[in-house]
């Protein structure tokens, strides 16, 4: 059995604890090097997590011939130029969501993936998470019966550094994200519901900017349906007094709620009674999907990652935000 030898290009938070040990900790993998825009926070990550090798650039690990896979944990628009140099240089690539700045250079990643013969794999690790598997457990089974439809609604309370034009967090600069929190946390929802729904076909939806901190949209609805016939309908609100966020499936026998951004116990309505059913998140979020990615690629079994439903999700957005996309 193969050990998969992976480089990391950027060092940021996510890599601290939800990703970064998972290259580590999972069977037949390893963490061989890391680089970052600052060079001295990648020999600090290094130092800290074990890792044996500290490149000055992007470019110099992916000329080394003993990586085998990328993990690409840079702001979205770094996606698209560091994929296809992955891919160019012959190394299977781990990017984090959203998946590029907008479909269209989606699609080059996938083109330029498949012309260098190399996988392409996106960071949608809730696909491999406990609780959101016994979800999809719970729906296949149908518990609640045929599935209707399915409501989203998240609001936050804005952070005190987006009150700055001078403070700004990339997540809400769209030079650099491509959208607001919208595009970076609403696309971890519609994945997961793609996940257990099949393709979205049809989206209609509006955005705007209610708070005026930013230039990026702040507050968001939207209506969907899956390939399946499931209709679905969203809203998310970045500005507003208060944090909520909730998932509501409803079917013909019941509904099932849940907190989808953090692990509050899952709530199955049936017959007028509530069971609760608590599963904490790992302390490694993305670990699941990371070893199915390396169980892949020594051919045990198919990763859960979808990159073509990646793609759509990202068409699904740029409809959303008023870009080209799907309707």
């Amino acid at each position: 059995m193969k050990t998969i030898r992976w480089g990391m290009i950027g060092c940021g938070d996510v890599t601290e604890v939800k990703s970064g040990p998972g290259f580590y900790k999972s069977e037949h993998s390893t963490l061989l090097g890391v680089t970052n825009r600052t060079l001295s926070k990648a020999h600090s990550y290094a130092r800290r997590h074990g890792v044996p090798r500290v490149y000055p650039d992007a470019a110099a690990l992916l000329a080394d011939r003993d990586i085998d896979a990328v993990y690409i944990s840079t702001p979205p628009n770094g996606h698209k130029a560091l994929t296809l140099q992955a891919a160019a240089a012959g190394k299977h690539v781990y990017v984090e969501k959203p998946m590029a700045m907008n479909h269209a250079e989606s699609q080059e990643m996938i083109a330029a993936c498949q012309h260098a013969g190399v996988r392409l794999y996106v960071a949608f690790y809730r696909r491999a998470m406990p609780r959101f598997l016994k979800v999809k457990a719970l729906l296949e089974q149908g518990v609640i019966g045929a599935v209707c439809g399915v409501g989203v609604l998240q609001r936050q309370k804005p952070a005190p550094e987006e009150f700055s034009r001078e403070t700004l967090p990339w997540r809400v600069r769209g030079e650099i994200s491509g959208g607001g929190k919208f595009l970076d946390m609403g696309v971890h929802v519609l994945d997961t519901l793609v996940s257990w729904f099949g393709p979205i076909t049809e989206v209609h939806g509006m955005a705007g900017n209610r708070g005026g901190l930013y230039a990026v949209e702040d507050t968001v609805s939207a209506s969907w349906r899956h390939a399946g016939g499931v209709l679905g309908a969203g809203n998310w609100c970045y500005v507003g007094r208060d944090d909520e966020d909730r998932i509501e499936i409803t079917g013909t026998r019941g509904r099932i709620e849940f907190v989808f951004f953090d692990d509050s116990p899952l709530r199955i309505h049936l017959d007028g009674k509530v069971e609760e059913i608590d599963i904490p998140n790992p302390p490694h979020v993305q670990q699941a999907l990371i070893q199915g990615i390396v169980n892949d690629l020594n051919g045990i079994c198919p990763s859960p990652c979808d990159t073509n439903a990646a793609a759509m999700i990202s068409a699904v957005m740029d409809t959303i935000l008023g870009k080209s996309g799907i309707r």
